[in-house]
């Protein structure tokens, strides 16, 4: 059998940057979610345990919906070979949904802001869950995924930039984060959403399309139960789960620790935008040294490099003069690691999914996709209720303008020590997902020739 080369299914700039580009009115609307519970903590008046409690309930919600667009999705594109119509539902159902939950008026109920953050995560899950397993089909070789992936990344920052930038509106008084802001970000995203739509729809190739080699009967049961014989996948899942939760300790205290711990709200949007810039600058390089290193090595660093960027912050939160300049270095150093375990892990992901279609004969990516979203989502919804229930337990407020004695501490563990531990134990698991670049190019050989023995067949019938 010929080895075919990467130059055989080259990805063009063109054709990954359309399929990228929907992602960038996506990512401007999901990162609110780093400011949403100050938002309405500090603003709406919502206690700190009802918001923990919407996040614990969204997090059982995506237990249910996250799998059954992944199951729906993959049914779909094996009949038709595209995941274009879940991409473009997601997205255009997502600008309503966003502007309820983002603009909610006044009297906000903790009724209105479950109902709305449990419609807004449906459309976002519509959405994100094809269109990343999308991302893993234009190309069949592992290092022009890594490329596609890529470009998924920059335009993700490219969102969240977006983002960081409606602060400095010329019509805004400062620079931070209101709910007038919020209101802006739904306005922008809904401009830019049709014509990148338009665009993904025009250029970006369908993809792949292995068609089903088993005659038993398809079903949601047997599609995740069929993923426990993938024993790569459920390393790679477990690894998932705990870099998600290592996150999720810190993201859920950032925008109100800044703001009401540190007393630096007013430089919250300057930081972030810097580690976005930095985040940015470090896909190319990331990207390279991912070809490089390989998937499984290059994720390590990534996240050992956080682990690093964690001491970083715990100094930070030691709360003297040198805390600025230290959210800054911090800042820089996640955002390496972050840019380079953006594009491996779900490079990863679909090398993991092809194994497991070749395994069992039925192409199940996007419920690898969705079980892989809905861990994320799962342990970031748990992780942030927990890191705001344990804060709240050492005592911070972030409504108070004086913390009490040993809030400093508590933050420590939530934001640094917890993430610390469970990275520690993620880089020590990561080498189990063995699906390095040969064994994948050997994958991909055995799936391309059982891909032309059906065409054969169907072509004599």
């Amino acid at each position: 059998m010929p080895n075919t080369t990467p130059k055989q299914h080259p990805v063009t700039p063109l054709a990954g940057l359309a399929y990228a580009l929907p992602v960038v009115p996506v990512l401007i609307l999901m990162s609110s979610n780093n400011v949403l519970s100050g938002i309405y903590a500090a603003h709406h008046g919502l206690a700190l345990s009802a918001i923990s409690m919407v996040m614990l309930i969204a997090g059982l919600f995506d237990a249910v919906t996250d799998p059954s667009i992944g199951y729906f999705s993959d049914r779909y594109h094996a009949r038709t070979g595209s995941r274009r119509p879940f991409v473009v539902a997601g997205a255009l159902l997502l600008i309503p949904c966003a502007w309820f939950l983002l603009n909610p008026g006044e009297d906000v109920t903790i009724t209105y802001f479950l109902v709305w953050y449990l419609l807004f995560y449906l459309a976002v899950t519509l959405f994100q869950i094809p269109h990343l397993t999308w991302g893993g089909e234009i190309s069949p070789i592992s290092e022009e995924k890594s490329k596609v992936y890529a470009y998924r990344t920059y335009a993700a920052y490219a969102g969240m930039i977006l983002f960081a930038l409606v602060p400095f509106l010329p019509f805004y008084e400062g620079t931070k984060v209101t709910p007038e802001t919020m209101r802006i970000l739904v306005i922008v995203a809904a401009v830019l959403m049709l014509p990148t739509l338009a665009i993904m729809l025009r250029h970006a190739p369908t993809g792949l399309h292995h068609a089903d080699q088993t005659r038993s009967p398809e079903n949601p049961f047997r599609a995740i139960v069929a993923l426990g014989h993938n024993k790569p996948a459920l390393w790679y899942f477990m690894v998932a789960v705990l870099h998600a939760l290592a996150g999720a300790f810190y993201i859920g205290l950032e925008f109100m620790v800044i703001e009401s711990f540190l007393q630096q709200g007013h430089y919250y949007v300057h930081l972030l935008l810097l580690h976005l810039a930095a985040a940015t600058l470090a896909v190319k390089p990331a990207t390279q040294l991912i070809l490089r290193l390989g998937k499984i090595r290059a994720l390590m660093l990534a996240y050992a490099i956080g682990m690093l960027s964690s001491v970083l912050l715990l100094l930070a939160l030691l709360n003297n003069s040198f805390s600025l300049s230290l959210l800054v270095l911090f800042n820089v150093v996640y955002a390496a690691a972050s840019a380079m375990a953006n594009v491996a892990f779900f490079s990863l992901l679909s090398d993991v999914s092809d194994y497991g279609t070749l395994k069992s004969g039925v192409d199940r990516s996007a419920t690898y996709f969705s079980l892989s979203s809905l861990s994320q989502k799962t342990c970031t919804a748990l992780g942030i209720s927990a890191t705001i229930a344990l804060a709240g337990w050492f005592g911070f407020d972030p409504a108070a303008s004086k913390q009490a004695a040993g809030v400093s501490v508590g933050l420590m563990v939530c934001m640094c020590v917890i993430p610390i531990l469970f990275n520690f134990v993620a880089v020590l698991l990561i080498p189990k997902a063995a699906i390095n670049a040969q064994r994948h190019h050997i994958i991909r050989r055995r799936l391309e020739s059982r891909a032309a023995r059906v065409r054969a067949v169907n072509a004599a019938g």
